[in-house]
């Protein structure tokens, strides 16, 4: 039975790939795509905080001779791992499915297990968001698989515990956190699912010990978000790169010690320290081609104070999370009056009504709903959104109910957690935590503020994958409930066969019937179009002014990869409100005769252009105004460089 278990992984797994890939974008795509395949190819320094182990992973897939298009080979790394993280599903749901109703002898066995294994992996496949982002070049299908592996890892780790090098498995998890890093810092909120996993297989459950793995998995999250990746920049940035160096020189040396004296779990922790830190060493990519200035080089991290503001993401200003009112008084919330009167001094209600109404009920439960109910398909049905005195603002696409006839994911993914918990209430408190931790936490953390300039489901992808375990859980409940109803009858393996054919056909069937033509991409060059397009209706030696990434994303990708237009300056308008853009449009190829020394270049005030950039017309717009007719401390302002008045940039 184990092999016929892994032949149906692998299924699931080819099933999968053969679907993304025959639905994957033929080269660059909107959005961040054009920016990660340009950057693989020529290694250089995308958008803060990087990812460095993106980067390598494209490099590699993009010499590989699979497409004639470079920008394809590049988009294949997202198929590939899109596959492998439904693949790893699969093998969670049997897993959790056997510790509640032990190992599979029989046929029957079989289909409660690996058959509702397999819808439960198979639905989540063919979700809208995953596909979506199974299809492009970007690094949540990656994170997606990170964080199906370290959950697969911790389930096998508690399935031979006890087992003579057993922690393999610790050792295996605390590496792919260190590479997933050099992805997204999603991946860490699997920590509590590992932390529970471990503490019910350790202790029984007592409020105080329970209480104490939960400070451990907080500070374990500490070391590694504030200790490694936003500490080490910090020391460096500090003491100089010694101190550091010298630190990590001295964890290696106490691994070394711990080893040798066979402190096993002293040697333990420390091995997992060292795997974190060389999965996170990817990034000195970054810093390393930063100092050789690549034509796309965000942030010019080449300096030890340049990669600190590179990995603290300074460039996007101090967000106070937990707190609706800061976001409904910033600059950016311009739809504030959707939720307040009073853009400076929200109520308590309002708050409330912001933080449920829009951050978990439209910017959550919305993409929620997308994948396990339906995706309203016509924009005519679309959501209208309206400002507190009615002014309409823009529409959204909301939920259809009947998309797949009748929200049968949903409903299974319900039944699922429910008897999930009456019958192994440990793991499904497990479960829940990740769940949680990948949906609302999240939503806190963002603080999102209105608009958003796109739709933000792909961040949830991890709360989606979780749900969809519990998809599996109910359909082996379904299976496990007829069973009992049907004992002794002949026909019984007759009608349970059946039903697992008829739930393959009302669930992943039907999503994948349903959705394939909308997420279908095949054939699709409107952005390499656009990009080719607009390069070559400017003059030779000309320049083309973009607003933002889907604007410009595009151009660097064809400029850099394909070598259209290179002639012509791109200039990002969204950046002119950070020195070192300004800085690189002087002085690297093709040069813009701009009038500034380089001096001044560098103690231009950011927040002026990003005042500008983001909202011209804000509640403190006339303050900015008032502060251009004081004296200037050099001899150019970013407000005389930026004409707020006519919206056009110009030498002084």
């Amino acid at each position: 039975m184990n092999n016929l278990n892994k032949i149906l992984a692998s299924i699931a797994f080819l099933f999968s790939l053969v679907i993304y890939i025959l639905t994957m974008a033929p080269t660059t795509s909107f959005w961040d795509c054009g920016e990660f395949i340009a950057t693989s190819v020529i290694m250089g320094v995308p958008h803060p905080p990087g990812t460095p182990f993106y980067l390598l992973l494209g490099n590699f897939f993009s010499q590989i001779p699979t497409f004639a298009d470079t920008g394809a080979r590049v988009n294949l790394i997202s198929p590939i791992f899109s596959a492998f993280a439904v693949m790893f599903l699969y093998l969670i749901i049997v897993q959790l499915i056997k510790e509640w109703r032990g190992e599979v002898k029989s046929w029957p066995d079989c289909l409660i297990t690996y058959g509702s294994a397999m819808i439960g992996a198979l639905t989540f496949a063919f979700t809208d968001s995953h596909w979506f982002n199974a299809v492009e070049a970007e690094v949540y299908s990656i994170s997606t698989f990170f964080t199906g592996i370290v959950v697969w890892l911790i389930l096998k780790w508690s399935t031979n515990s006890g087992h003579p090098g057993n922690v393999r498995y610790i050792l295996i998890i605390a590496y792919m956190f260190g590479l997933a890093i050099g992805i997204h810092l999603l991946n860490l909120l699997a920590l509590p699912f590992i932390a529970l996993i471990v503490y019910f297989n350790k202790y029984e459950f007592k409020l105080g010990s329970f209480l104490a793995t939960m400070g451990v998995t907080l500070l374990t999250f500490m070391v590694i978000y504030l200790g490694i990746i936003k500490g080490i920049p910090n020391l460096a940035n500090s003491y100089g790169l010694n101190l550091p160096i010298f630190m990590v020189l001295a964890v290696f040396a106490a691994t070394a010690y711990a080893v040798w004296k066979n402190h096993n779990q002293l040697s333990t922790i420390l091995t997992c320290l060292v795997l974190i830190l060389i999965g996170f060493s990817t990034y000195t990519t970054i810093f390393i081609r930063a100092t050789q200035h690549p034509n796309i080089n965000e942030n010019n991290p080449d300096t030890i104070k340049g990669a600190l503001a590179y990995m603290n993401r300074d460039q996007y200003g101090d967000w106070e999370i937990l707190n609706p009112a800061f976001t409904l008084g910033r600059a950016e919330c311009s739809y504030s009056n959707r939720w307040t009167s009073n853009k400076g001094n929200p109520s308590s209600g309002e708050e409330l009504n912001f933080l449920w109404n829009y951050q978990i009920k439209e910017m959550y439960l919305r993409y929620f709903a997308w994948q396990f109910v339906g995706k309203e398909e016509h924009e005519e049905r679309s959501w209208e959104l309206v400002t507190l005195k009615g002014d309409f603002i823009k529409k959204l696409r909301g939920v259809d109910w009947g998309r797949y006839g009748l929200p049968f994911p949903l409903l299974f993914g319900i039944i699922g957690m429910i008897f999930h918990f009456s019958r192994d209430w440990k793991r499904a408190l497990a479960v829940l935590s990740l769940f949680l931790a990948t949906g609302i936490m999240i939503i806190l953390y963002l603080n999102q503020y209105d608009p958003q300039p796109r739709e933000r489901d792909y961040s949830y992808v991890g709360s989606f994958f979780t749900f969809s375990i519990w998809i599996g859980m109910g359909v082996a409940a379904l299976q496990e409930k007829i069973k009992e109803w049907l004992e002794g009858v002949e026909i019984a393996a007759f009608i349970s066969i059946g039903l697992t054919g008829i739930i393959f056909m009302v669930m992943p069937f039907t999503m994948l019937a349903t959705d394939f033509k909308e997420h279908n991409r095949n054939g699709n060059y409107v952005a390499w179009d656009y990009a080719y397009n607009m390069l070559n209706s400017c003059e030779p030696n000309g320049i083309i002014f973009t607003n933002g990434d889907n604007d410009t994303f595009p151009l660097w990708y064809i400029q850099e990869v394909e070598g259209v237009r290179t002639d012509v300056r791109v200039v990002n308008l969204s950046l002119l409100n950070t020195p070192w853009y300004i800085e690189q449009l002087k002085n690297e190829e093709p040069k813009l005769p701009l009038n500034l020394k380089d001096e001044t270049i560098k103690k231009l005030d950011p927040v002026f252009g990003t005042v500008y950039a983001l909202n011209k017309w804000t509640s403190i717009w006339p303050e900015l105004r008032a502060s251009r007719n004081r004296k200037p401390q050099s001899d150019i302002t970013v407000s005389s460089f930026i004409d707020p008045d006519r919206g056009s940039v110009h030498h002084q």
